[in-house]
Order: C-alpha cells, then sequence, then structure tokens
C-alpha cells in the first residue's frame, strides 16, 4: 500500500515537472513572438483598430488617421463614462470614425472589429494595442478575418524598451498573466469551432 502512494507521488511530482517545463518553455517562445517595435508606419490600409486599454493607443491610432492612413477608424471597447468621444466629435472626419462600446475583452473586441470590417468592407487593417497584448489579438481577428490584410502596429511601453525588462516584476507579470490569457485563447477556439460545427450541422438535419 505505502509503496502505491509512494509511486503515485512519484508520478505527481514528475508530471508536475513536466508541466512546469513546457509552460517555461512555452513562455520563452512567447516573450519571442511580442514585437518590440511596428514594423510598417508608413504603409495606409483601408481602416485602423484601436484596441483600447491606454491613452497612448487612442494617442497613436488618431495621429495615424489625421495624417490619412486609412480611410476608416474603429475605437474599440470605449468606456461609456470616458470624455474620449468628446474629442472625437471635433474631428473634421468624424463620420467616418466608429466608437464601440460593446466590447469588453480581446474577445469582444475582434468579434467588434469583424462586425465594423464587413459593414466597411475592409480588406487591409491597421491594429494598434499593447506589444504584449498583439499575438493574443492578432490570433483573435484572424480567426474571424481570414481574409483580411492584417498590419500590427504594436504600441511599446517604457519598461519594454529596457535591456533585461523581464528583471521588472510589474511587467513580467503582464507577460505572464498575457501568456496565459493566449494559452486559453489557443484551447478555447478549437472547441467553439466544434461547438459551432455541431449546431451548423444539427440544424441542417
Amino acid at each position: 500500500m505505502l509503496s502505491r502512494v509512494l509511486l503515485y507521488g512519484l508520478r505527481c511530482i514528475i508530471g508536475g515537472v513536466v508541466v512546469g517545463s513546457l509552460w517555461l518553455t512555452g513562455l520563452i517562445l512567447f516573450t519571442r513572438i511580442i514585437p518590440s517595435s511596428p514594423q510598417d508606419t508608413t504603409s495606409a490600409t483601408d481602416g485602423i483598430v484601436i484596441f483600447t486599454g491606454g491613452k497612448t493607443r487612442l494617442k497613436e491610432g488618431l495621429a495615424l488617421f489625421e495624417q490619412k492612413k486609412a480611410e476608416y477608424l474603429l475605437v474599440s471597447g470605449v468606456n461609456p463614462v470616458s470624455t474620449f468621444p468628446e474629442s472625437v466629435e471635433k474631428m473634421s472626419e468624424r463620420s467616418h470614425i466608429t466608437l464601440g462600446y460593446d466590447a469588453l475583452d480581446t474577445v469582444g473586441n475582434a468579434e467588434e472589429t469583424a462586425a465594423w470590417a464587413y459593414k466597411h468592407q475592409i480588406k487591409t487593417l491597421r491594429l494598434i494595442t499593447s506589444n504584449y497584448h498583439m499575438p493574443r489579438s492578432l490570433f483573435e481577428l484572424h480567426h474571424l478575418l481570414p481574409q483580411v490584410q492584417i498590419l500590427p502596429h504594436p504600441v511599446v511601453g517604457d519598461n519594454f524598451l529596457k535591456p533585461k525588462w523581464w528583471f521588472e516584476g510589474e511587467t513580467l507579470y503582464l507577460v505572464v498573466q498575457e501568456y496565459n490569457k493566449f494559452l486559453f485563447a489557443l484551447i478555447r477556439r478549437p472547441f467553439e469551432d466544434l461547438q459551432g460545427f455541431l449546431l451548423a450541422r444539427e440544424k441542417s438535419q
């Protein structure tokens, strides 16, 4: 009996070490796909979308839109109590700016963006969000807009510009948190696709 308990405990320890090693390896790989700067700041696109979450994102997106880098602009996930809409009302191209209030998370951002892109027949899109948030945002958007060319335009915080940013506790926490959300998205999406397929199949019968 004791030997079985010890064997079970040993298996649990080995399993934990393997899972932990895989998670850590994935985290290291994840940090390597976090962009450190926008690759293209000059090309024009049909639309620009800003996933809200910081003033820098809004400032960058509005500046590019005012430079005529896109015909349409979507600000997804606007806080209803924000004063940002008041400043947008004063812009000359207000009719081409959409303020989205429905999105509460990244999935909601992607869904809001997809509906807007279909409405305006967007074929090329510049995505503005924080650099650590870019991998998951692209994953969600590519799934809903497979035919749209998406140009990532990351906003990079000062901490990420440091040579050894992983020593910054707050920054490392953001990356680990985002990595876990990214893993969950990779797991969640196939199940949702399967569920949608089964529902569609059931309705067709």
